[in-house]
């Protein structure tokens, strides 16, 4: 639950008096090799996905408020700007015979599964230290699960941010658009699985694993994590940092470089960062709320349940459609991910760097600019969020879901390719050109490893004539033509998540770029801070959450007082009909007497004010963004 990107603040932690040994390299045919290397973030993306369609309701389930709810979910916010600066120091800085990146993967994905297990099964761990059903159950079973929210969230977090650094330490940058182009394949898929394996019954036709449908997922979800990223663990080899600089540079230098470059930022850039302020604060609720919002309309057209048993089901019921309409959107933004790309204007700048396959006339023809296109989908959007006013069905709203998935894909592709175009076409040398490529280019710092021909070798062994071969060929021409739009920074996933990684002090250069330390880089020079601009942008993206969290707390406050499922029948509970909700007869019957009253489907829906507010967000952020790119034509 963070901001769309992942950003290692330690950039000069590693410098020219670094000594390596051994190289980098991915085992296996070279048709695995880069889906080996990304496969982990199909884990990561998994399970963000349960998380995503889950929290919200299961929270709601076990007695918390709406209020209360929304501050639970300042985890998201707080793990980016906690965890990606520590996780970025802390590995660039390892000197494990494993690697820098590998072993810190392996604990903070354990410490992830553990805790999503304990998110799971919250309840019945509280039911072995207190009675069941009672008030001091219920309290105990909140405070697990919002302690799990947060070890979730902070541990994803470094591994989303880890399997980035992991993919740039490893790749030479040439081969760093097609690592990107399947790691957002890998996002995408994942969450297609994750909202799939949503939708279907689990404990009917996977009882061992348990009998709640959110007990079974967390169990899949988590082994699914550990198993990717132990695949890319044997996969990839690392190379062995032996020593560093005692003169590198800590947080607070970093902090105090992020705030001269803040003030010196170009116009554009300003621009692009003011556009994903009002951006985010749109979108952060319809990550999390949409689970919910759909359920509560389900119950509002649904006959009261007779029974706890028809209560229950009503419930799980509400929580699968709502998982539905985010599977719908993945399915539209994974589609939107694929196509989209063929109908943007290809930078001038790029077209340099990438020979453009010839292309069809008409196809010429309907192409617009990147910037046009985004501001489009912030359009879309808004109007998507105004639709609320008037859709009162399920039906209704998971189709209006299903079109924010168009938006969701531009929003965590066309920023982050505007932002690299913006920085590279800033007056710079050759060698910054090149060394921007998907790497922190403040860095002048290459490292030596002791043996120099080690790393002239090192990418030929990694990639070698293999990557040249007919048939992986064919495979990276469809990428390129994916990415010919968007080289360097290209960003696909959420909230959560982490996912663009600039901590590159280790990645590898190609076999035929100049050696890193003889680089003649302008430390003034705009392509020098990439990685400060990126983390300047990623404070853009994270920092409204606080305020949509806040506002989020007061609007349930005053529209849905101490409304959860212990006051009233809340639909997006996760627990199935055999669940251990089952056990508390109290639990029950208090839902039953709040069926009863009337008003429970009056009133309006606090939720879809917050979308509607969200609408208005989207839509400030639609005119600055179409300015930009009237702006951006004319240059």
């Amino acid at each position: 639950m963070t901001g769309f990107s992942a950003l290692s603040f330690a950039e000069d932690s590693l410098n020219d008096e670094s000594r390596w040994i051994g190289r980098a390299r991915i085992l296996g045919p070279p048709l695995t090799r880069l889906p080996a290397l990304t496969v982990g973030l199909l884990g990561v993306q998994v399970l963000w996905s349960v998380e995503m369609s889950y929290a919200s309701p299961y929270l709601l389930s076990l007695g918390l408020s709406k209020q209360l709810m929304a501050v639970v979910f300042l985890a998201g916010p707080l793990s980016g700007l906690i965890v990606q600066p520590l996780i970025g120091v802390l590995a660039d800085n390892s000197k494990s015979r494993f690697g820098r990146r590998r072993p810190l993967i392996g604990v903070s994905a354990a410490l992830c599964c553990v805790a999503t297990l304990l998110f799971g099964y919250a309840r019945p761990l509280a039911g072995l230290f207190t009675t069941p059903g009672s008030p001091s159950h219920d309290s105990l079973a909140i405070w697990l699960a919002v302690l799990s929210i947060y070890c979730i969230d902070f541990s994803i977090n470094a591994v989303g941010a880890l399997d980035r650094a992991l993919l740039v330490d490893t790749l030479p940058p040439s081969d760093q658009p097609s690592g990107n182009a399947w790691a957002a394949r890998m996002l995408a898929i994942g969450s297609v699985v994750g909202f799939f394996v949503g939708e279907i019954d689990l404990p009917q036709w996977l009882p061992f694993l348990g009998r709640a449908q959110l007990q079974d997922l967390v169990v899949i979800a988590s082994l699914l994590l550990m198993f990717t990223h132990l695949l890319t663990s044997v996969c990839v080899k690392e190379r062995i940092l032996v020593a560093t600089d005692s003169r590198a540079k800590g947080l607070k230098n970093e902090i105090y470089n992020l705030w001269n470059t803040l003030t010196r930022l170009p116009r554009v850039i300003r621009q692009i960062c003011y556009i994903q302020f009002f951006s985010s604060l749109a979108w952060f609720p319809v990550l999390f709320y949409t689970t919910v919002y759909i359920g509560e309309l389900h119950k509002q057209v649904s006959p009261p349940p007779e029974d706890d048993l028809s209560a229950v089901i009503l419930d799980e019921e509400a929580t699968r459609l709502g998982a539905r309409a985010l599977f719908y959107s993945a399915l539209v933004s994974l589609a939107a991910n694929i196509i989209m790309p063929f109908f943007v204007v290809r930078a001038k700048e790029v077209a340099v760097l990438t020979p453009l396959q010839p292309r069809k006339p008409w196809l010429e023809r309907v192409q617009v600019h990147l910037a046009t296109l985004w501001a489009f989908s912030l359009f879309v959007f808004s109007l998507c969020m105004a639709a609320t006013l008037v859709v009162s069905s399920v039906g209704g709203a998971t189709f209006i879901m299903s079109v924010t998935g168009f938006c969701f894909a531009i929003v965590q592709w066309a920023p982050f390719t505007l932002l690299a175009e913006a920085i590279l076409s800033h007056p710079a040398t050759d060698e910054e050109m090149t060394s921007i490529y998907l790497e922190d280019t403040r860095s002048n710092l290459r490292s030596r490893t002791d043996d120099d021909g080690q790393d002239a070798d090192e990418t030929q062994h990694l990639v070698g004539s293999d990557l040249e071969d007919p048939t992986y060929s064919r495979s990276g021409s469809l990428e390129q033509e994916e990415d010919d739009g968007y080289p360097r920074i290209m960003i696909n996933h959420e909230a959560r998540v982490s996912q663009t990684d600039i901590n590159v002090s280790s990645a590898q250069m190609s076999h035929d770029a100049p050696p890193p330390h003889r680089l003649k880089k302008n430390p003034n020079s705009l392509s020098s801070q990439a990685g400060a601009i990126l983390g300047i942008h990623n404070i853009f993206i994270v920092v409204p959450q606080f305020f949509v969290t806040g506002l989020s707390s007061i609007i349930f406050a005053i529209f849905d007082p101490q409304k959860s499922v212990l006051h009233s029948h809340h639909p997006g509970n996760a627990i199935p009909v055999d669940g251990t909700i089952t056990t508390s007869g109290d639990v029950m019957r208090q839902i039953l007497d709040r069926d009863e009253d009337p008003s429970v489907n009056t009133g309006p829906n606090s939720i879809a004010i917050i979308f509607r507010l969200g609408g208005v967000a989207a839509a400030v952020a639609f005119v600055l963004c179409w300015r930009l790119a009237r702006e951006l034509k004319r240059t």
